[in-house]
C-alpha cells in the first residue's frame, strides 16, 4: 500500500509527512502514533474517511483535522475489490506535551462551543501556501532545525483555529486533546448499512470483539451479526419494491460486499432471489 514516505521528527516523534500511497486496498485503519490530533491534506486522488458516526469522501485539494480516535481510511471506489489509483498525503501530527506548552502565557483558556472530532477543512490562500512551505522542507530536511519545526506547527495550528471559528488557539489547542465520548447505539446505526465486519464495528467502538458482542446483546437483544443481517435485508426489500436501482446497486447500498454475498443472503432468508423477489 505504501508507495513513499517522507517525514520531520520533533523530539523522537513524526511532527510532519508526505504519504504516497497505492490504492489497491479496501479499508484500513487510521493509525495514530500515540495520542495526538492530526491534519491532512490530499494533494493527490481520493478515498472515504469513516469516523465511528460519519463517512466523509475527500478529493483532491481538501484538508481535514482529527482527533485521535479509532478510524478507517476506505477506497473512494464503492465495490471496487482492487482499485489502481494512488493518492497522496501530506500530515500534521500535533501532541499535546508539546504544543499546549506553545500557547501556556499568550493566551487565555476558553472554551470551544464546537469541539473537534473530525471535521474538513476549507483551504483559504494562507493554507495552501502553508503546504507549499511544508512540502518544500519535506523535499529539503537538511534545512530544517528544531525551532523552526516549532515555528511551523505553531504557525499551522493559528491557522487552524481560524479556518475552525475558535475563541482562541488555546481554545482550539485544548479542543483537540478532550475527550468526546460516542454513544454505542449511534456508531452502530450510522454503520450498519457499510460493509464493516463485526471486528471492525468493535474497533469503531474501541472495543475488543467479545466485549462489543456482550454490550450489543445488552442493547439489542440481539447477536450483532442476526440484527446488522435483518436490517439491512429489511432496506434491501423496501429498495427493490420501490426503486429501479440494479441488484449490484442495491447490494452495495446495504452494505454487502458483492452482488453475490447479497443474492445468497437474500435467498437463504427469503426464499426467492432478489432478482426473482423484484419480478413477483
Amino acid at each position: 500500500m505504501m508507495a513513499k514516505k517522507d517525514e520531520i521528527r520533533y523530539l523522537n516523534k513524526v511532527v510532519f509527512e508526505r504519504l504516497e500511497l497505492t490504492g489497491d486496498f479496501k479499508r484500513t485503519p487510521k493509525v495514530f502514533f500515540e495520542d495526538e490530533a492530526c491534519f491532512m491534506f490530499l494533494s493527490k486522488g481520493s478515498f472515504n474517511f469513516r469516523t465511528p458516526n460519519q463517512l466523509l469522501s475527500f478529493s483532491e485539494g481538501d484538508g481535514m483535522l482529527a482527533k485521535c480516535d479509532n478510524y478507517f481510511i476506505e477506497s473512494s471506489g464503492q465495490g471496487e475489490e482492487n482499485p489502481t489509483d494512488s493518492f497522496i498525503v501530506v500530515g500534521a501530527f500535533f501532541y499535546p506535551e508539546i504544543v499546549k506548552k506553545f500557547f501556556e502565557n499568550d493566551l487565555s483558556l476558553e472554551t470551544l462551543v464546537h469541539p473537534v472530532t473530525v471535521s474538513k477543512i476549507h483551504l483559504d490562500t494562507l493554507l495552501k501556501f502553508f503546504i507549499e512551505n511544508l512540502n518544500y522542507l519535506l523535499d529539503n530536511p537538511s534545512i530544517v532545525d528544531d525551532n523552526l519545526i516549532i515555528s511551523k506547527q505553531k504557525e499551522l495550528l493559528i491557522l487552524l483555529s481560524k479556518s475552525e471559528n475558535s475563541t482562541s488557539v488555546k481554545a482550539f489547542v485544548n479542543s483537540l486533546f478532550s475527550s468526546f465520548e460516542y454513544n454505542f447505539r449511534e456508531i452502530v446505526e450510522k454503520n450498519i448499512y457499510s460493509d464493516l465486519t463485526i471486528q471492525e464495528f468493535a474497533y469503531l467502538c474501541n472495543m475488543s470483539e467479545a466485549t462489543f458482542k456482550r454490550k450489543f446483546k445488552s442493547v439489542y437483544n440481539q447477536s450483532p451479526a442476526r440484527y446488522i443481517q435483518s436490517k439491512k435485508l429489511e432496506r434491501a426489500k423496501q429498495l427493490l419494491n420501490t426503486q429501479s436501482k440494479t441488484i449490484a446497486d442495491i447490494a452495495y447500498n446495504c452494505g454487502y460486499s458483492s452482488p453475490s454475498s447479497f443474492n445468497k443472503a437474500f435467498k437463504k432468508s427469503f426464499g426467492l432471489t432478489p432478482s426473482e423477489y423484484k419480478l413477483n
